[in-house]
């Protein structure tokens, strides 16, 4: 009975071991200051399929460089900023092919047919771009927020 009861609750330990590792990992929000001036303005980037975390912490960067003025985005879209290679190769080895005896001569034997080894090589490559979504922004200064 002691066995049994041994046996169920280290069951029940692994169980509860093996499911706590299934818990998810909470989202961190992604954008990086391209260009900043305090209190004029910069860039911001995202990336291209940016969630709405993400747009939020690019507007609580861009007032903390607008401070205390508001933020106005001027123009904001996709940009190239780079472009990454890929080159995938291959080699085959032809171990070659031993000829067909057909006879001999003075009792050395002829051979037809006879390939030797060879090697050849294939080769790709694949070019992308690498893109982000960056907001350029200004800061307003004519219209100062009521903080006072």
């Amino acid at each position: 009975m002691k066995a049994n009861i041994s046996v169920l609750v280290l069951t029940a330990t692994l169980i509860t071991a093996m499911m706590s590792g299934c818990v998810t990992i909470p989202y961190k929000p992604y954008a990086r200051d391209v260009k900043k001036k305090a209190q004029q303005g910069g860039v911001v980037a995202l990336k291209v399929e940016h969630r709405d975390e993400d747009r939020a912490k690019a507007q609580e960067m861009m007032a903390r460089t607008c401070t205390p003025y508001p933020v106005k985005v001027q123009e904001e879209g996709e940009v190239v900023v780079g472009q990454e290679t890929k080159t995938k190769g291959n080699t085959s080895y032809n171990q070659g092919a031993e000829g067909e005896k057909v006879g001999s001569l003075f009792g050395m034997p002829l051979v037809s047919g006879q390939k030797d080894p060879s090697q050849s090589v294939e080769s790709a490559s694949s070019t992308v771009q690498l893109k982000e979504w960056q907001i350029m922004y200004e800061c307003e200064k004519n219209t100062r927020k009521a903080s006072r």
